[in-house]
């Protein structure tokens, strides 16, 4: 049976591949595309290496799931890039090197409605070098990726969120399995009643950015909290499982919204959970993860997809991680290696500065990180047969 994780080399973003099913019958996830640059730098040549390795006769190569956490750039654009090409090979009336069967994406017009036009306009319209503004142009900047990648899905005949009615979410009655090839995949984030009221929490962000506008500019300007900003509260959180081994795969979101996901879906014991794999949320930055996160969900692998980009990862939170634990049977993986590249300063300095406490402590967990010029670090969980 095949149960493993591939982190991509997606520079400041996420791009994952879930493996499960068995070498007879390979089942395939892409877990989002990171920025624009990782379609032709890594998802593409990699999709080509499985394709070779998999398919014969030039058919494509079978996605049974692709899945976007959430719109913001560096999760979005490297698929939009990838569903561009395929859109293209339709076109030329070619055949397609990669077919999907289905799309999991939560369409920011369709979290929020007409809110999302409201927004378009108070980005447009806002002064320079105003804090909520800024903000919601970062945000509205992806929207349209988000739009794009919705009519790619549909131009190349995808199913939509199969099998949830309309978002994907945790459902209020409970969590609900989605089996693929042994595997059973649980949405933890967002809950549903969440979702529910995400329109309502954008019109109290609409409000106070208008009130900010029209107040007197020599004021102090607010600070934007993006680990509170409604955009990151829609962010997918799987949990995988095959076989008794477990994977939490964590998008963007926020380390108590995690926490609560686990608790309704019945994956913690005592307040307490164990998973063999833990994508860290939001590359590892300290405004989305607490102490007590990594107290609550320890792991035999933390997986970190960052180049130093927004000095992501924290020093901080690589703290977090041996403070959790009293024993060191445990490896954290890095995408992007401090010692091959001095030109990722946030990453060398935050890394090695790590790597220093931990010698200096005497702990012996595992650090590790992907080579250039592999594509993707992988964790095989099961021995793939």
């Amino acid at each position: 049976m095949i149960f493993s994780l591939e982190a991509l080399q997606a520079f400041n973003g996420d791009c994952l591949l879930l493996h499960g099913g068995t070498a007879a019958d390979p089942k395939l996830v892409l877990i989002d595309g990171g920025p624009m640059r990782t379609w032709g730098k890594s998802l593409k040549p990699r999709f080509e290496e499985l394709r070779s390795e998999r398919i014969a006769d030039g058919d494509p190569l079978p996605v049974d799931l692709a899945m976007i956490s959430h719109i913001d750039d560096d999760h979005i654009a490297g698929m939009v890039a990838f569903t561009e090409e395929l859109v293209a090979q339709k076109a030329a009336h070619q055949p397609p090197s990669v077919t999907v069967q289905t799309l999991w994406h939560n369409s920011f017009d369709d979290i929020v409605g007409n809110s999302a036009e409201e927004l378009r306009t108070l980005a447009v319209d806002a002064p320079a070098g105003d804090a909520i503004a800024d903000a919601t142009k970062a945000v509205m900047a992806s929207v349209p990726n988000g739009r794009t990648l919705r009519e790619h899905a549909q131009t190349l005949g995808w199913s939509i969120n199969d099998p949830f009615a309309a978002l994907v979410a945790l459902p209020a009655d409970g969590a609900r399995k989605i089996k693929l090839g042994g595997m059973a995949l649980t949405v933890l984030c967002p809950p549903a009643k969440q979702l529910a009221v995400l329109d309502k929490a954008w019109e109290a962000y609409l409000k106070k950015a208008a009130k900010k506008q029209e107040a007197d500019q020599g004021a102090a300007p607010a600070t934007a909290k993006p680990d509170t900003s409604p955009y990151n509260l829609s962010s997918i959180v799987v949990y995988a499982e095959c076989e008794g081994k477990t994977m939490l795969l964590t998008g963007d979101g926020l380390s108590d919204h995690i926490v609560s996901g686990m608790e309704q879906a019945g994956f913690m014991q005592d307040g307490k959970a164990h998973v063999n794999i833990l994508k860290l949320p939001h590359h590892g930055s300290e405004r989305n993860m607490t102490q007590a996160f990594f107290d609550a969900i320890t792991a035999d692998h933390y997986v970190i997809s960052a180049n130093g980009h927004d000095g992501n990862p924290d020093l901080s939170t690589l703290q977090m991680i041996p403070a959790s634990r009293q024993d060191d049977d445990f490896e954290i993986h890095l995408t992007n290696d401090a010692e091959d590249d001095d030109s990722l300063e946030d990453l060398v300095t935050h890394v090695l500065a790590f790597r220093k406490e931990r010698e200096d402590s005497g702990r012996e967990f595992k650090l590790s990180a992907r080579k250039d010029p592999a594509l993707s670090l992988r964790i095989d969980l099961l021995d793939g047969a």
